[in-house]
């Protein structure tokens, strides 16, 4: 069974289901079980975070004191994750000339100049004007 298949499951009151969920997915779906419900447990889970715990049995707990309190999954289970923005295309408008000299004077490789451009664009992009400027290349 997947993750979600038994975190479904937890929250489900049906004992003949939970009886098809084996030792071995409990065993292995323990820990991110586990971390899914510190969302809203975070002291329960961090007790079940010791070293000598059978995982089976702690998701058995889980189960057997969930299943009480909810009827289906709850809302908190399903948090948000925030998504990517598009990145902003290369503002920064570079000749291979200009791009060649800074890395034969500065020793630069090319990985180096396009962490450059993009960690400090605004820097980089007054850096290169700069330069480009000072050798008479556009």
């Amino acid at each position: 069974m997947q993750l979600f298949d038994i975190v479904k499951l937890i929250f489900s009151s049906k004992e003949k289901d939970w009886k098809s969920v084996g030792n071995n997915d409990k065993a292995r779906n323990f820990f991110m079980i586990n971390r899914i419900m510190s969302i809203q447990f975070p002291i329960q889970a961090n007790q079940f975070n010791k070293l000598k715990v059978v995982p089976t049995h702690v998701v058995d707990w889980w189960h057997d004191t969930l299943s009480k309190r909810f009827s289906k999954p709850p809302v908190w289970l399903y948090t948000k994750t925030k998504k990517n923005t598009a990145e902003k295309a290369d503002s920064v408008e570079t000749s291979e000339a200009v791009e060649e000299f800074i890395r034969s004077k500065f020793k630069v490789s090319k990985r180096d100049l396009a962490d450059l451009k993009r960690f400090y664009p605004e820097k980089y992009s007054l850096w290169v004007k700069d330069v480009s400027d000072q050798i008479g290349i556009k």
